[in-house]
């Protein structure tokens, strides 16, 4: 099946691709005494991040775990070095954070 364009004129040419950027980061919480003021920490730490950098970002894993976060962002583009420059940004935020310490990140771009 051929890809159909939705607006003929524009994009599926070779200067109109999408690029795709993954962050996931381990982010501690210490000083939490529960899962309740961890999920605070992270939620607006998820929230500003959403908004700054206009990304999809979610706690992705250790949600049970009182003292740990993990975090998985995607930001899209259609230029790589954009998106790239836009998720180390996004880590650089996530390590500059005041009530977490980033521990272990990864950037993937696609």
């Amino acid at each position: 099946m051929t890809p159909r364009k939705t607006h003929p004129g524009r994009g599926g040419g070779d200067d109109s691709r999408m690029v795709v950027a993954l962050v996931q980061a381990t982010l501690l919480v210490p000083g939490c005494r529960s899962l309740k003021e961890k999920r605070s920490v992270v939620k607006g730490l998820v929230e500003t991040a959403r908004h700054r950098f206009h990304a999809s970002v979610a706690e992705v894993g250790a949600l049970d775990l009182l003292q740990r976060a993990e975090i998985g962002a995607a930001l899209v583009a259609n230029d790589a070095r954009l998106v790239t420059a836009e998720a180390e940004k996004l880590v650089a935020f996530l390590g500059r954070h005041p009530d977490a310490r980033l521990v272990d990140h990864q950037v993937e771009v696609l």
